[in-house]
Parts: structure tokens; C-alpha cells; sequence
């Protein structure tokens, strides 16, 4: 008696992983486009909040979005939304912390309004009352293969492309 696995059997094994190996292959690259989404989301979320406490008069004062991240890698820490006209000269009392994603990355950041940027601007802040930002500008977020952009206007609307 012959044991033993036939050409046929070895033939339907290889196909069968096969099948799997693409499933797999395909569920993956369905996740990192489903993270690297909400990672955008979660930006412009933090950005509006930061434009609604300022609008809404929240403390009194100028509120803003201080971006953590690394200037040589571009890898994002963190988003703190700030109380005052800057982040240096806020009260930290007040801070919001965000933790970012640990795959996302700031390929560029230019919050400077008119001026030149240095492609490096880690915060922009939203005027009390108006919600209005001298800084308006762009950033691109990125996580594994997607990126997106996100658009701030002058008025402190955050609008993600």
C-alpha cells in the first residue's frame, strides 16, 4: 500500500492556499485604507473642535491645535488642543491631548497664513469668538499607501480632500 500524497492532491493544497494568501492579502490592505481614514477623520475633528471652542467663547479666550510630531521623520505623537493666543503661552491646565495613530505621518504641514512656510508649522489657533485663524493653510496626512489632505480656511473651516 502506497501513502503518500498524489500530484493532483499536492496540486488542489498549493491552489487552496493560494486563495487564502490573496484573501488575506486583500482583507489587509482593506484595513490600512479603513485606519488610514479615520486617522484623517480624527485631524479634522480635533481642527473643528479647536474652531468651536473658540467660536463658542469656551474660557473666554483664542483656542488652537498644537501638532506633535517629529520634524525629520514626520511621524505624528500627538494633537493637544490649547486655551490662549498661542501654544507657549497657553494655559496647559486646559490642554486636550489626542493620541495620533502610530502609523500616521504629517508629510507636510503649512499653517502660515500668508507668510512662507517652512513646511514645519506645528500649531494653528482660532480667534475668539470669530473662530477665524491668521494661520489657515494645509496638511497632509499620511498612513501606510493613502494620504489625504486637509484644507483650513481663513474663517477656521477645516475641510478634509
Amino acid at each position: 500500500m502506497n501513502r503518500g500524497f498524489t500530484l493532483l492532491e499536492t496540486v488542489v493544497t498549493i491552489g487552496i492556499l493560494g486563495m487564502l494568501f490573496l484573501v488575506g492579502l486583500q482583507a489587509n490592505t482593506i484595513f490600512q485604507n479603513v485606519l488610514a481614514g479615520r486617522g484623517a477623520r480624527q485631524v479634522e475633528s480635533v481642527l473643528g473642535l479647536a474652531s468651536m471652542r473658540a467660536r463658542s467663547g469656551v474660557q473666554g479666550t483664542d483656542w488652537g491645535v498644537y501638532f506633535a510630531y517629529d520634524d525629520v521623520t514626520r511621524k505624528a505623537l500627538q494633537a493637544v488642543i490649547f486655551s490662549g493666543s498661542s501654544y507657549a503661552a497657553r494655559d496647559a491646565s486646559r490642554d486636550i491631548v489626542f493620541p495620533l495613530g502610530r502609523d500616521l505621518t504629517f508629510p507636510t504641514v503649512a499653517f502660515s497664513g500668508v507668510a512662507p512656510s517652512s513646511l514645519s508649522d506645528h500649531e494653528i489657533t482660532f480667534t475668539f469668538l470669530s473662530g477665524a485663524t491668521s494661520q489657515y493653510g494645509s496638511m497632509t496626512i499620511a498612513s501606510y499607501a493613502s494620504s489625504t489632505q486637509i484644507d483650513v480656511s481663513p474663517s477656521g473651516i477645516a475641510v478634509r480632500n
